[in-house]
């Protein structure tokens, strides 16, 4: 059974979630990814399923989260490609 929680949604597999700057951040903070999962239109990450990840979620939504900057943002470049990866195209150059 799937329920919505905030922009997270918790199954039997972990938690999902399509935002792929949560998902770095996420990431960043040490949270496991342990798949991935396409849909027509996005890719959902997916974490096991810990106590740690709301507060984590709530820190990052109200701006007080901190993680290391140059981490997160090569998380933030990982994640772009494998996603560009797994929907079979390239993301274009800004």
């Amino acid at each position: 059974m799937n329920y919505l929680q905030g922009d997270l949604i918790v199954s039997g597999d972990g938690i999902k979630t399509c935002d792929l700057y949560l998902a770095a951040f996420l990431i960043t903070a040490s949270c496991k990814l342990k798949d991935t999962v396409r849909d027509l239109r996005k890719v959902y990450f997916i974490f096991e399923n810990t106590d740690i990840i709301d507060q984590l979620k709530m820190d990052y939504l109200t701006r007080k989260a901190s993680v290391d900057a140059l981490s997160y943002a090569d998380n933030i470049k990982s994640l772009k490609s494998l996603c560009a990866n797994i929907m079979g195209s390239t993301i274009p150059r800004g």
